[in-house]
């Protein structure tokens, strides 16, 4: 029995341009043709065309499906079988199948991680519809109790883009816990124009606290890992967001935390000092 191209493309569950193009890319065969000028596809040409189609869902290209010999198969070790189980010792085939399986093992990682991207964007659009989390607020942040300010989320953003994972994961679990404290909805909430009385007083209070946290999770250590060229960088960036983001009053505040713990110096970010020193 012989079938047309739209058969063939029917039964296969893709189409005729499909078709068409895997032709043109050496993929499929081209089959006899009729006397009347049709083509008429075999029972090869379809097992060929559904191959083709399984090692696409499996994620391979185009390319790396021209040179797939069909009944290939690679066992754990990366060796290759016909499909009775032997192994093939041909040198040259033996590169064929090694590319193969880092091929496969490639594909295996990129499905890996798209399947983590993908259950950590459930978790935010969750954290958006069951707490009513800021649709701005970085990835992993929703379920961060507490009100965030504008200013807040911005500087989170910032913060997610200059650290790496582990320091971002850190941060997390620092926020959720210095932002229940009543110091730190005092900063959230302070007007530019407090008094330096005022801001004395709410740095004295927050330091510890700001401090304390810092330690429980390492934060210092974090930074430490950092290259000094690149944490030099990151703390300019942060430094430069702070300014824009928060009022003089809270600016002061920040600045004042650090020189009661001890932190300040040359490695905090020159726009912080330049911004509080006029």
């Amino acid at each position: 029995m012989a079938w047309s191209t739209r058969d063939l493309a029917d039964l296969a569950g893709t189409t005729v341009k499909t078709v068409r193009h895997y032709h043109d890319r050496g993929l499929l065969a081209e089959p006899e043709r009729a006397a009347n000028g049709y083509k008429q596809y075999r029972a090869e040409h379809l097992v060929r065309l559904l191959q083709i189609r399984r090692l696409i869902e499996l994620g391979f290209s185009l390319s790396q499906i021209r040179d797939f010999e069909p009944g290939l198969m690679v066992d754990a070790r990366g060796r290759s079988g016909q499909g009775d189980g032997a192994v093939v010792r041909d040198g040259g085939r033996a590169e064929e199948v090694g590319e193969m399986h880092s091929a496969l093992r490639a594909l295996d990682a990129e499905l890996a991680a798209d399947i983590s991207r993908r259950e950590q964007m459930r978790e935010d659009i969750a954290a958006i519809l069951d707490h009513g989390t800021a649709m701005d607020l970085p990835s992993g942040f929703g379920e961060v109790r507490g009100t965030l300010t504008e200013a807040d989320r911005g500087l989170l953003l910032v913060y997610s883009q200059v650290l790496d994972a582990k320091s971002v994961a850190s941060l997390r679990a620092m926020l959720a816990e210095v932002n229940s404290t009543e110091a730190s909805r005092e900063f959230q909430s302070i007007s530019p124009n407090a008094s330096a009385e005022v801001r004395d007083n709410l740095a004295r209070r927050y330091a510890p606290q700001v401090k304390a946290i810092g330690e429980k999770y390492g934060w210092a250590d974090l930074l430490d890992d950092v290259p000094r060229r690149k944490r030099r960088r990151m703390q300019q960036t942060i430094g430069e967001a702070m300014v824009r983001l928060y009022n003089r009053a809270q600016i002061e505040v920040l600045v004042r935390v650090e020189e009661i713990n001890g932190t300040a110096g040359e490695d905090r970010a020159p726009a912080e000092s330049e911004e509080t020193s006029g």
